[in-house]
C-alpha cells in the first residue's frame, strides 16, 4: 500500500493496488483499466473529494522504453469514507505495447507501477498534492487471461504433473527451469532443457521403435501412436541441435526467443501426456 499523508498531523489517503485488470477492445488501441482500493485514516471529513491521476510504467525490466501511459479515474474524484473504497484508474495500450509487454515479461507476472498523485479538492489547509508511488503486480495468469479479451493474440498454459516417477519429476523441473532460461535471454539453453525434458517422454511411449516401425509405411497408413512418435523424435531430433555442434549442421543453428518458446511449449506439452501412466 502506498501512502499519502496530507500535513504533518491531519489525515493520510491509502492506495493499494490489486490484481484485477481488465481490457476494453480498440481498433489497435485498447483501454486498460487497473483496480485500487482507498482507505482513509486520521482527521479527515468523510466525503472530502480527490482526484487521482498519474503515470503508468513497466517495473523492473530491463528495457528503456518502459513508459505506458498516463492514468486518469473515468469516474472523477474520489471521497474519503470510513470503509475501504474502490477505485478503477484507466490508461490506453497499443498492440505495439503488450507485444512489447509480451517479449519482455516472457511468462512471468507482470510488475507495473503507478506513478500517483493525489490533489484535495476541499480542507486545502496545507499544500493539496501529495505524490508517491504504487507497485501493481499483475500473476501470469490473470494478464493472460485479460489478454484473450483481445485479438492481439492467445496463450496456452501447461500443467506439467509433478509426478513420483523420478525422471519425469527431473523433468517436470527441466520445464521450469527452461522457462527461466527464456527470461534471461538464454535461448539455446532453454531448447537445450526442452531436450532433456523429453527423455523420459521418449522411454515412456517407446518412441524410437514405434518411430523405426512408422517410417516403413506411408504416411497416411501410420496408426496414431505412431504418429505421435514421429512428432516425438521430430522434435527431438531439432532440440538436439542446441546441445550440439556437429560441423557443418547444428554448428550452424540459431534459436530465438519465438524458437524456444515453441520448443518449450511442446516439451511441455508432451511431457503432461505421461501424467495417467504407471
Amino acid at each position: 500500500m502506498t501512502d499519502f499523508q496530507f500535513g504533518l498531523n491531519d489525515y493520510g489517503v491509502g492506495v493499494e493496488a490489486q490484481h484485477g485488470v481488465d481490457f476494453t477492445q480498440g481498433w489497435d488501441v485498447h483501454r486498460l483499466a487497473l483496480s485500487f482500493e482507498v482507505t482513509a485514516r486520521g482527521n479527515y471529513t468523510v466525503d472530502a473529494p480527490f482526484l487521482v491521476s498519474g503515470d503508468l510504467w513497466v517495473h523492473d525490466m530491463p528495457n528503456p522504453a518502459s513508459y505506458i501511459g498516463p492514468l486518469h479515474a473515468p469516474k472523477g474524484p474520489v471521497g474519503l469514507k470510513a470503509f475501504k473504497m474502490n477505485l478503477t484508474l484507466e490508461t490506453t495500450v497499443t498492440d505495439r505495447q503488450l507485444r512489447g509487454l509480451e517479449k519482455a515479461r516472457a511468462g512471468a507476472d507482470l510488475n507495473l507501477r503507478a506513478q500517483l498523485a493525489l490533489t484535495a479538492l476541499a480542507e486545502a489547509k496545507h499544500w493539496p498534492v501529495a505524490q508517491s508511488q504504487e507497485i501493481i503486480r499483475i500473476p501470469h495468469a490473470t494478464w493472460s487471461n485479460a489478454l484473450s479479451q483481445l485479438d492481439a493474440g492467445a496463450f496456452v498454459d501447461v500443467l506439467v504433473p509433478m509426478t513420483t516417477v523420478e525422471v519425469r519429476a527431473t523433468a517436470a523441473r527441466r520445464i521450469r527451469q527452461a522457462k527461466e532460461a527464456i527470461r534471461d535471454g538464454r535461448y539455446e539453453h532453454a531448447v537445450t532443457l526442452a531436450r532433456q525434458a523429453l527423455d523420459p517422454v521418449r522411454k515412456a511411449f517407446d518412441t524410437q521403435r514405434r518411430h523405426d516401425q512408422a517410417m516403413k509405411k506411408k504416411a497416411g497408413e501410420r496408426d496414431q501412436g505412431e504418429r505421435w512418435a514421429v512428432l516425438i523424435q521430430s522434435a527431438y531430433a531439432l532440440f538436439s541441435g542446441a546441445p550440439h555442434d556437429d560441423s557443418g549442421t547444428t554448428e550452424n543453428f540459431t534459436w530465438t526467443r519465438a524458437d524456444a518458446v515453441a520448443a518449450v511449449a511442446t516439451a511441455a506439452g508432451l511431457l503432461a501426456r505421461t501424467e495417467d501412466l504407471p
